[in-house]
């Protein structure tokens, strides 16, 4: 083939074993929060599933939904979201209204409220149980995906817990049983009504676990961790009031010495770059966000590592990235826009994701519908934004097994953000610069089908890329395509960004292909 002097980058696939991907990579979350459930998922005035969102759920290809939260379950008591309609009790307040009332709106100002009672009314509002048990299974089952429940040790109990399994596991009063089940969220931090020390944590687990399986010994459970950065320490500022009092290492460390046997997955959370309280305004802000997902591989490698010299090998614990998403300021937390240039931070994720399937069997995209999701919604309209399209993607080639990729490259030098405001949320990492490759990539194989994501972290140019080790013939070429890294869908343009597809031919094992700024491109049978 002739040589191509405009190529920048070269992607390498082949040369190794792969590892069997999850579908339960790709998750999100329902949570009883602000308008994800209602108006995003649920009609509360018929009583059902919005249609167009459940359309627009399938399409996405979501297979796996963690419910319900989050914070939320931390005061949820599943048994108000279960029998007759008329008979479910309404809560006047839930854990989003007393939290955001109790730390001040998370110290922040939010356009859409001026006061923390208003910010809690928003994101708290009372709660009819109208979508509970019963109603998520069945949203499960019609959408196709897997459930994943959390059990509430904030204000619940053992026994509680157990019963829940029972209803839907034993009794089968429930539309489907439910195999995964997570033992709390965030219990680290001070936000959460299930708070304690790691190591009191840690026999609650116990607790919890021995009480749940003596109803079901086929459950698998998840335990609270944190993720571990090379670096040391935490993800949140502790300085500016964090709500994290213990490292991550000395957190995990003692929950495992007392949970390790009874937990298969520990829980870690990432959201990039936390609320800086401004838009990403700049190329340089773009950078910091398009290349955070190589820290998020670093944390993984990390993480998996820190859990293995703890619990050990021989009842291996691997991870339940059961929470991430882009997060910048508070108003994201009620509704949000993911332009173009967000494309490939979302891939960057699913590409670490990965490269660590052996060891993340599941990840969950906070939320689903509304607040930080892919999908938005309006009234009786709604659209997708770069995520849900980054999402389809990988769904639809990102299956079967992985195939190894090396990638020879330019690096970028990454500047550090400017003019932060101190947040409860904000990552120590965006207050340094940091260089970065340009192009990372994955590869999977489904049966005869191979596919290789290519991602392109630099937002001012296309790169030419080389891709070496494929199979001679055609393939095809699919990337996301909009008028510019600003660029965005909304309620009245819904089809600024499109999935695009063209053809190409693969000679003596390479193809050459230009992916676009701050984008993903997959090349694919």
């Amino acid at each position: 083939m002739a040589a191509h002097d405009d190529v920048t980058a070269t992607v390498t696939v082949g040369g190794g074993t792969g590892s069997p991907i999850s579908p339960m990579i790709y998750g999100a979350m329902i949570e009883h929060f602000g308008r994800t459930v209602a108006p995003g998922i649920w009609d509360q005035d018929r009583d059902i599933p919005r249609s167009d969102t459940k359309a627009a759920v399938t399409a996405m290809g979501v297979r796996a939904l963690r419910y319900p939260g989050g914070c939320f379950s931390d005061t949820y008591h599943w048994r108000d979201g279960v029998g007759p309609k008329s008979e479910r009790k309404l809560v006047e307040e839930n854990f989003w209204t007393t939290v955001t009332q109790r730390i001040g709106g998370f110290g922040t100002s939010s356009s859409f409220a001026s006061t923390p009672e208003g910010v809690a009314q928003l994101i708290g509002p009372p709660e009819p149980n109208l979508l509970g048990t019963d109603e998520f299974l069945q949203y499960c089952l019609d959408v196709d995906a897997e459930p994943f429940l959390v059990v509430n040790i904030g204000t619940g109990t053992p026994e509680e817990a157990a019963d829940w399994v029972r209803y839907t596991n034993i009794d089968r009063h429930s539309p489907r049983p439910v195999t995964w089940w997570s033992i709390g969220n965030e219990t680290w931090g001070t936000h959460e009504f299930g708070h304690s020390e790691p190591d009191v944590y840690g026999r609650r687990i116990v607790e919890f676990a021995t009480a749940m399986r003596a109803v079901d010994p086929t459950i698998k459970l998840v335990g609270v961790g944190l993720p571990v950065h090379p670096s040391g320490g935490v993800l949140f500022d502790e300085e500016a009031g964090g709500m994290v009092r213990h490292t991550a290492r000395a957190w995990n460390e003692a929950v495992l010495r007392e949970a390790a046997a009874h937990i298969d997955l520990l829980s870690v959370h990432w959201y990039f770059p936390g609320m800086i309280e401004r838009p990403l305004e700049s190329l340089d802000d773009l950078r910091q966000l398009t290349t955070s997902p190589q820290l998020l591989d670093e944390i993984f490698t990390a993480t998996t590592a820190m859990v293995d010299e703890v619990a050990g090998t021989e009842h291996r614990i691997d991870l339940s990235f059961d929470e991430w998403n882009r997060m910048v300021v508070f108003d994201d937390h009620l509704s949000t826009n993911h332009p173009l240039g967000n494309a490939a931070f979302f891939a960057g994720v699913y590409n670490a994701m990965l490269e660590h399937a052996d060891r993340i069997p599941i990840a969950i995209l906070s939320h689903l519908v509304n607040c930080l999701a892919p999908i938005q919604t309006s009234d009786d309209r709604l659209f997708v934004t770069v995520s849900y399209l980054v999402a389809q993607l990988y769904e639809r080639h990102g299956r079967g097994t992985t195939v190894p990729t090396s990638v020879s490259g330019p690096e970028m030098a990454v500047p550090a953000f400017e003019g932060l405001q101190e947040s409860l949320f904000l990552s120590p990492m965006v207050k340094n610069g940091r260089t970065a490759q340009v192009i990372t990539a994955a590869a999977a194989r489904d049966g005869d089908t191979a596919s290789v994501f290519i991602v392109n972290a630099e937002p001012e140019a296309a790169q030419r890329v080389r891709v070496e080790g494929l199979e001679d013939g055609p393939v095809r070429l699919r990337w996301i395509d909009g008028p510019d890294v600003w660029s965005q869908n909304d309620l009245d343009h819904p089809d600024t960004l499109r999935l695009r597809e063209a053809t190409a031919e693969v000679e003596d094992g390479v193809v050459v292909v230009t992916v676009p700024p701050a984008g993903v491109l997959v090349v694919t049978r």
